[in-house]
């Protein structure tokens, strides 16, 4: 990363305030890896990081992971969806190119060619079994299946997340366990109070012996 990129990159983190939907929180929460050490991986110093990140960003908000393996699938999908569109600009790049060096001869050839007939004439000369273009082509190949083994893979792990969700969702909740109230004393005032005869008091003693 170029010290003006970094530059940017640290003022556009220092305005952010963060994800404001609950979706995009629980994204950010599973992201342990920083979008940074990903893009370091992934993108080439004649790429943008910036669009990278934010293509990062709209797959992760598209998915929503709910655990680690769930975003570590998401993040591989995004890579694999880059490099996809990598080797596309590369067979654009590479039937440029070859449009230019025929541009002489072809123009010699023919006064009047349109634009597609050069696209075909450059074509066929890469469309060798040993050509960059044929090379291309089997790389794409490749990732494709690799793209779509990894949404596969992602797909079926949610699809079994969520039933146990929904499932733990809908089960009862237990009874509310009452609360007993200890309720205050309704007796008798002559029941509570010890000192209170409930009959008449005993006859006073006389002391005989002293009269």
């Amino acid at each position: 990363m170029t010290p003006s990129r970094a530059e940017a990159s640290r003022i556009n983190g220092s305005k952010s305030r963060g994800p404001k939907t609950e979706q995009g929180r629980r994204a950010v929460s599973l992201n342990a890896v920083k979008h940074g050490l990903t893009a370091e991986t992934v993108v080439l110093p004649n790429e943008s990081e910036e669009e990278y990140q934010a293509e990062l960003h709209d797959y992760l908000q598209h998915f929503a992971p709910a655990n680690k393996p769930e975003a570590d699938l998401v993040r591989q999908l995004a890579a694999a969806h880059w490099r996809l569109s990598r080797y596309i600009a590369i067979e654009t790049t590479l039937l440029d190119l070859e449009m230019e060096r025929q541009r002489g001869r072809v123009t010699k050839a023919w006064n009047r060619l349109e634009e597609r007939g050069r696209l075909a004439l450059a074509f066929e000369a890469l469309a060798g079994a040993h050509s960059p273009l044929a090379l291309l082509n089997r790389y794409q190949a490749r990732l494709h299946h690799e793209y779509q083994r990894i949404l596969k893979a992602l797909l079926q792990l949610q699809a079994t997340r969520r039933p146990t969700e929904a499932k733990l969702q809908n089960e009862p909740k237990p009874p509310a366990v009452e609360r007993f109230e200890e309720q205050p004393e309704t007796r008798s005032p002559e029941t509570r109070n010890p000192g209170v005869w409930l009959c008449d008091p005993p006859p006073r003693q006389v002391n005989l012996e002293g009269s």
